[in-house]
């Protein structure tokens, strides 16, 4: 059980971290999308949409 509750405050560190450092916002009104450099590096990843 103490190992659960080290992985689970780990991964919010880990999640808090990354989203503190993502350089363009992505959670909230000022979200535009992804840039189009970044949808088409990893477009062979999701298919054809």
């Amino acid at each position: 059980m103490i190992v659960l509750v080290i992985c689970l405050v780990a991964s919010m560190v880990i999640a808090v971290v990354r989203l503190s450092t993502t350089p363009e916002e992505i959670i909230g009104d000022k979200f535009h999308g992804l840039p189009p450099s970044f949808i088409e590096e990893h477009r062979a990843e999701y298919g054809r949409q």
